[in-house]
């Protein structure tokens, strides 16, 4: 019978494809990480990985074997989960992947809420484009995706749970820093910093400039960057202006180092959604954040103040 400990260490391995990485992710030395995986090797007579020095390629028996091992993974956590009512809790993990604004600044506001009622629970959090995040929960890397762009797989269950807006910032000084509204033709005068090419966040500004007349040919992008607080730090510090979520801005807000303005015929909104696999979510840790994302919803905080008021008026 093989070990359910050796699976995650094959597993662990064939994530990184390198011994010392997964060394680290499992805080085993290399030696023992090596060991496993031979053990393992030498109980099914067949070789999984193709060692180079410290790397390593999955073979094809490596590959086959590799998504059987997350379904065993999964469905143990989804036991452990069940048991919960009945107070096991002990090895219960979730595997979360989120793309980067919901995964720097919305996951940690609700990640307290859920450690609160399972305080044993472990929380593994990888980020990643929308297209990888998909791809790793249909491949049973992660339980639940947290995806900013539409995602259209027949295969998942994705539910949009709140909307999220893009803001067009600039440095204080700026000669735009005291206008109410820009058009986006105005826009091609100044230089722009967006995300990198093919990002989500990318496609939503250049569909709303495109609507407006304005083409991506037209931008001055010199300088791109692959994070939100790149381009806020860039526009801070009078590189160009530049586009970033609204959830991303609070700091940069409170130190007045930034301007935002309006656009006309904007704000440029989308959605944000959660990506499942099919079949029922079970009692646990899963549902629970499933829970909190429903109430980031701007209608169930709508139905909060109301029901606040009610209760005001009453008293």
């Amino acid at each position: 019978m093989i070990e359910n400990f050796k699976l995650h260490v094959f597993r662990v391995v064939a994530d990184t494809l390198n011994f010392s990485k997964a060394a680290e992710e499992l805080h085993l030395s290399q030696p023992a990480v090596t060991s496993q995986v031979r053990s393992l090797e030498e109980g099914l007579g067949i070789a999984l990985f193709d060692r180079v020095g410290r790397n390593a390629t999955l073979t094809p028996a490596g590959t086959t074997l590799l998504p059987y091992v997350r379904q065993i993974e999964t469905l143990t956590c989804d036991a452990l989960a069940a048991l919960a009512p009945f107070g096991v809790q002990e090895g219960v993990e979730l595997n979360i992947g989120a793309s980067h604004t919901i995964g720097v600044y919305l996951l940690p506001k609700l990640l307290p809420m859920l450690v609160r009622d399972w305080p044993k629970l472990r929380i593994h959090v990888v980020s990643g484009s929308t297209t990888e995040i998909l791809s790793a929960l249909a491949t049973h890397q992660v339980s639940i995706g947290l995806i900013e762009a539409p995602g259209h797989r027949p295969d998942l269950k994705i539910e949009a749970f709140s909307e999220d807006e893009l803001s067009l910032i600039l440095p204080p000084s700026h000669r735009w820093a005291k206008k109410t509204t820009l058009r986006a033709a105005e826009i091609v005068q100044e230089p722009i910093l967006l995300r990198e090419s093919g990002s989500g966040m990318r496609r939503f500004v250049e569909e709303y400039l495109e609507k407006n007349g304005v083409l991506s040919q037209q931008l001055h992008t010199n300088v791109d960057m692959n994070s939100t607080e790149a381009i806020i730090s860039a526009v801070e510090a009078g590189l160009g202006i530049g586009f970033v979520p609204v959830m991303a801005l609070d700091k940069a807000k409170l130190a007045d180092s930034i301007k935002i303005v309006s656009l006309e015929n904007g704000p440029i909104r989308r959605q944000l959604s959660f990506a499942l696999l099919g079949g029922p979510v079970r009692e646990g840790p899963l549902q629970d954040l499933i829970g909190l994302l429903r109430l980031v919803s701007p209608s169930a905080k709508n139905k909060t103040r109301r029901a606040a008021k009610a209760v005001g008026k009453s008293t």
